[in-house]
């Protein structure tokens, strides 16, 4: 069959996918990646074939140069709030209302992507299209010809709880700005409306069963297990003996300086002091060059630029991070105990508390975050065996999951479930 898989322009959300791409490629698929020329370069180095459509997304200068109540993080309104006394019936319904504009969706994925995805859907004729949770021109796409269509989640699956949320709550209102969005979407395309172009005819999702939220009108979940994808990388050589210390890694991802700016939960101010009298080496993915005001890292500090984050953190026995979904997976997949200062991106912060509650993570609140709380949560994971002992049954029990090779079987069915 042939298949579909698109993205918007985020290599950290690209990276979710690859694995999934080429279980289908390997078992015999044709298989193409589509997504804006931001990261035409990025779906190359997959080696899958891509397609670029619509704009060049430009978040990261599109945001710096907007009112921060022009975008969604200064709209009032969090995807991933939990609170029972915030989430009464105006405020989900708003806050999927400012979802569903060019607050938020339209201003990553704009009418362009939608043309050129139809366009490219329709004379391609995919099977399958598969796409990533906020991307929803590819749901619009696959209606538009015909195809089947799967969502993949990039974290906690809030869209789909705040969309539960809204329809139990809704009673007999007659009101539903997602409806009204998608179905105006839809009709450029002369396509109707249906309810699984809001959370897809199922669900791929890679976090483990305890992330996620009990739904009364959710998904089918396809689970599967997390592969890490780092893209392109050779292992460095310093990186292959044994660390002759306890080794740290530190990393802040790529979302957040490739889309929002260079936001970061984590100062290398508050690193560098808290760590540099420890008896540990610590790994940052930080640039050589990338220090601001010419500050110098202490002598226990490898300042390693990109690093591929599976094979480092085989050698590691704690990670500090911002709480991403791709650096939260990756050293759940190898057992690794994590220190989380989550930035306030989508959802670190319930992610890290959610880790917090299985044992096997300290999370630090950003508002909290000093060199001494820094300190002290790190000296918790390395020097308490149970965080160590908890990541590693995570580990195992993350394990356990379908393989995307596994996932290709459920996905030939729903394709030919959806063709009779």
């Amino acid at each position: 069959m042939r298949v579909l898989l698109t993205q918007h322009a985020a290599t950290a959300h690209l990276n979710l996918m690859v694995p999934i791409a080429w279980a289908l490629k390997s078992a015999g698929h044709d298989v193409v990646l589509a997504g804006q020329p931001d990261i035409a370069g990025a779906i190359r180095e997959t080696g899958i074939t891509g397609v670029s459509v619509g704009k060049m997304s430009a978040v990261a200068e599109r945001l710096a140069m907007m009112p921060p109540e022009e975008h969604i993080y200064g709209s009032g309104y969090d995807l991933a709030e939990e609170r029972p006394e915030i989430l009464t019936y105006a405020y989900v319904r708003d806050c999927l209302a400012a979802w569903a504009s060019p607050l938020a969706f339209d201003l990553i994925t704009d009418e362009s992507m939608y043309d050129d995805l139809v366009a490219f859907c329709r004379a391609w004729r995919p099977d399958l299209v598969i796409w990533d949770s906020i991307t929803f021109p590819g749901a619009v796409a696959a209606r538009a010809c015909g195809a089947a269509h799967v969502r993949t989640t990039f974290g906690r699956d809030h869209w789909a709880r705040m969309r539960d949320l809204f329809l139990r709550l809704r009673g007999d209102r007659d009101e539903d700005p997602v409806a009204d969005w998608l179905t105006a979407k839809l009709a450029r395309y002369g396509a109707g409306y249906h309810e699984d172009v809001v959370l897809g005819q199922a669900t791929i999702d890679s976090l483990p069963g305890w992330s996620r939220f009990p739904l009364e009108r959710g998904p089918a979940y396809l689970p599967a297990r997390y592969v890490p994808h780092n893209g392109p990388a050779v292992i460095p050589p310093w990186l292959v003996p044994p660390p002759r210390r306890r080794r740290v890694c530190f990393t802040l991802g790529v979302s957040g300086g490739e889309m929002w700016g260079g936001q970061g939960s984590i100062g290398v101010a508050d690193l560098f002091d808290a760590v540099a009298d420890l008896d540990v080496e610590v790994v940052a993915t930080i640039e050589p060059g990338g220090l601001p005001d010419g500050r110098k890292a202490p002598d226990n500090v490898r300042l390693a630029g990109f690093v591929p984050l599976q094979p480092l953190l085989a050698t590691c026995a704690a990670i500090v991070h911002h709480g991403g979904t791709g650096t939260t997976c990756t050293a759940l997949a190898a057992g690794v105990p994590q220190l989380i200062v989550p930035a306030a991106l989508y959802d670190e912060r319930g992610l890290a508390l959610a880790l917090a509650r299985q044992g096997a993570c300290v999370s630090v609140q950003p508002a909290e975050l000093t060199p001494e709380t820094l300190r002290a949560g790190l000296l918790r994971l390395l020097d308490e065996p149970s965080y160590a002992d908890r990541a590693a049954a995570l580990r195992d029990d993350a394990a356990t999951a379908p393989s995307p090779a596994d996932l290709v079987r459920d996905l030939e069915d729903l394709v030919a479930r959806h063709q009779r």
